[in-house]
């Protein structure tokens, strides 16, 4: 009887116990290659010192990160000695032709953020902006960012100036008098 037990029990559990399956069938997952340098996308950074008018001394910085190089985002940064920010505006690569070559490589985009560092103002001195005359929509050959008192009072003041290529055609400005930097807006070519 004891032996008639354990048999049913045997069996009981036999038929509990699901049925084999066949393995499933094996499938490859392709892995992406590993970066070489540990990162994705297009990055690139560049600093200078910039010694302005009125014996001023200032930090431009500028950077660029994105998913291609087609695609970065570039900042530039105006900062004190004492590494305040004073400054920093946020640019589509792709929107500032003027600096940056849509179809650039992660080594074209170091030298043009090297070159967008770089003061292309003429003398460095607001003072070498156009007058902006009163009643007038905004001065000559600028599309101003700030009020006509405001750009008048750089223009007066002397203030050290900044400008790096903001567009196609233009050139933004950047006054900056000791620990305060304005954007005065941009220079854009003179139309005939």
């Amino acid at each position: 009887m004891k032996r008639l037990g354990v048999s049913v029990l045997a069996l009981g559990l036999a038929a509990c116990t699901p049925p084999a399956q066949e393995p499933p069938a094996t499938t490859t997952a392709e892995i992406p290659a590993a970066s070489t340098s540990g990162r994705l996308g297009c990055d690139a950074n560049a600093s200078r010192d910039w010694s302005a008018v009125g014996s001023q001394y200032y930090i431009v910085e500028a950077e660029a990160h994105g998913a291609s190089c087609g695609e970065a985002v570039a900042t530039i940064r105006i900062k004190s000695t004492e590494g305040q920010v004073l400054f920093t505006h946020d640019y589509p690569t792709r929107d500032v032709s003027l600096a940056f070559n849509p179809n650039s490589d992660q080594t074209g985009l170091r030298e043009e953020i090297e070159s967008w560092t770089q003061n292309v103002s003429d003398t460095g001195s607001a003072a070498e902006l156009p007058a902006w005359p009163a009643g007038a929509h905004a001065p000559p050959d600028f599309q101003p960012a700030v009020a006509r008192n405001v750009y008048e009072q750089a223009r007066g003041n002397q203030s050290a100036l900044f400008c790096y290529p903001d567009g196609g055609e233009s050139n933004a400005c950047v006054a900056v008098a000791g620990t305060t930097a304005t954007l005065l807006g941009s220079k854009t070519p003179e139309r005939g």
